[in-house]
């Protein structure tokens, strides 16, 4: 497998895992408000990451990736959105989440325009219109879902906004390695600490959050956080940030399924349009015609 086509598969994977976190944090916010759910999963990363270093320190580099300012800047931004993501959906439900947090894949490659004049071919700016059109009919407050708050919407959004940054910002640092990774989690988890003692009012002496929050964190602590965080970055080694960005619509996709077949959000016709464009526009956007020739090539060299 080529070095791109592992980027593929890896960021690809990352955006599958990332997309049953809105289910998880669903069932959570029944149990704690947003701030203290939000932290309590980095805060069960970061223990993960904790015993990864005390195990494979020298290998890791996790102390001295926490010395790097990047780092810091990278966590402080990916902090927002998560905090703006929990919130939002705390006002929302999985499905509405699930459409609305995930529309950095097509802002990423305006960002990476605007902050590293990374190119954009003309198939990727095509997936990115046709990828805008689905997004923004899922997004439209016309015939919007029942239980929905327009100021969730707009926190939603305001996550993305921060997710698109730190695509572009994580390619532009070169924090793509796994102690990178794991770094930026730990990184995320000090700057949540403070809006779950302030605002979600924690008590870390008991940490009382309830049996099925605990249950909800620990899988989005480890099965949505660590595991997915490492694949998207080393994935980021080998293809573009624009590229990343359209591949994250998987993300979008899966969270819309799981919210469908687990909570029973239905989704309506012009869902299922959009969900449409939405899977041409991550064909485009990765190249598909290019993956599919090597495919066949490599068909042919094994059958010779």
């Amino acid at each position: 497998m080529s070095g791109r086509s592992s980027g593929v598969c890896l960021t690809a994977s990352a955006s599958v895992l990332w997309g049953t976190v809105f289910v998880a944090a669903n069932i959570g916010l029944q149990y704690t408000n947003a701030y203290v759910l939000v932290f309590v999963r980095f805060l069960l990363a970061t223990i993960a990451i904790a015993i990864l270093a005390t195990l494979f320190n020298r290998k890791l580099g996790l102390a001295s990736e926490l010395r790097k300012a990047s780092i810091w800047l990278l966590g402080a931004i990916d902090a927002v959105g998560f905090l703006l993501q929990y919130v939002g959906q705390s006002l929302t439900n999985a499905s509405d989440a699930t459409m609305l947090a995930n529309l950095s894949p097509v802002l990423v490659p305006l960002v990476a325009w605007g902050v590293s004049r990374e190119s954009i071919s003309k198939l990727q700016a095509t997936a990115t219109v046709l990828g805008f059109f689905g997004l923004s009919l899922m997004a439209s407050p016309i015939g919007r879902l029942q239980g929905t708050s327009a100021l969730g919407d707009v926190l939603l959004f305001g996550a993305s906004i921060s997710f698109a940054f730190f695509i572009v910002l994580s390619k532009r640092t070169s924090a793509v390695s796994t102690g990178s990774a794991l770094a930026v989690i730990v990184t995320i988890t000090a700057f949540l600490a403070p809006a779950a003692l302030l605002l979600g009012k924690l008590n870390p002496l008991t940490l009382h959050i309830g049996l099925e929050a605990w249950y909800s964190s620990l899988y989005m602590g480890i099965i949505c956080t660590v595991i997915p965080m490492v694949l998207y970055l080393r994935g980021l080694r080998s293809i573009s940030s624009s590229e990343s960005g359209t591949l994250l619509l998987v993300e979008m996709l899966s969270g819309l399924i799981l919210s469908a077949s687990l909570l029973g959000q239905i989704l309506t016709e012009r869902e299922l349009i959009a969900g449409i464009a939405i899977t041409v526009a991550l064909g485009m956007g990765v190249g598909f015609k290019k993956n599919c020739r090597l495919v066949s090539k490599m068909l042919r060299l094994n059958h010779v």
